[in-house]
């Protein structure tokens, strides 16, 4: 298994034995020998293997289809995502996919192409700084309520993300009108 998926990663590159092995630096017969499934390498090889090709060790060595971590990211919020409206009341539901909606198509033309993504920047601090505000005015509940100092203080904190956002929303401004 772990040759073959060698062989594959070697292939996508268009890399000879001789190069790969080169990179590596262990003689090229050696890993033709992996590659046919004659010899094994070690654990440090393997890891150097993944790392150099940027696969998670059990693609090399277990045939899993996932090959890194964010491939698997995408796969297991995709798989929560589905869980959780499964189990949403249909408005509500609505109202989610409205939303996924919107951001899948801010995010869509950035998905292919190598221009810089300043605009995805600004639209990531915008969405985190909605976290933080939100969590400002969620977090720290405790019996008994906040104290006068304590309102204050998540106050001060919520009008800093507020300023976060105001910021980034008008350097997407910029962006938006210059296209």
């Amino acid at each position: 298994m772990i040759g073959e998926r060698i062989r594959e990663l070697r292939k996508r590159r268009n890399m000879t034995l001789r190069e790969l092995a080169s990179e590596l630096g262990i003689p090229f017969t050696t890993l033709g020998n992996y590659e046919r499934g004659d010899r094994s390498p070690d654990f440090g090889l393997v890891l150097e293997i993944a790392k150099y090709f940027g696969v998670s060790m059990d693609y090399l060595t277990r045939g899993d289809d996932i090959v890194n971590f964010d491939e698997y990211q995408v796969i297991r919020y995709t798989e929560d995502f589905n869980q959780m409206l499964s189990k949403t009341e249909p408005g509500v539901r609505e109202q989610i996919l409205k939303i996924h909606d919107i951001l899948f198509f801010l995010t869509c033309d950035h998905a292919i192409g190598t221009q810089e993504n300043k605009e995805l920047d600004y639209l990531q601090k915008i969405f985190n700084s909605i976290l933080k505000t939100k969590n400002c005015f969620g977090m720290g509940i405790k019996k008994g309520g906040f104290s006068p100092s304590e309102k204050y203080e998540l106050l001060k904190l919520a009008q800093k993300e507020k300023e976060e956002i105001d910021k980034s929303l008008n350097e997407l401004f910029e962006i938006y009108i210059e296209k």
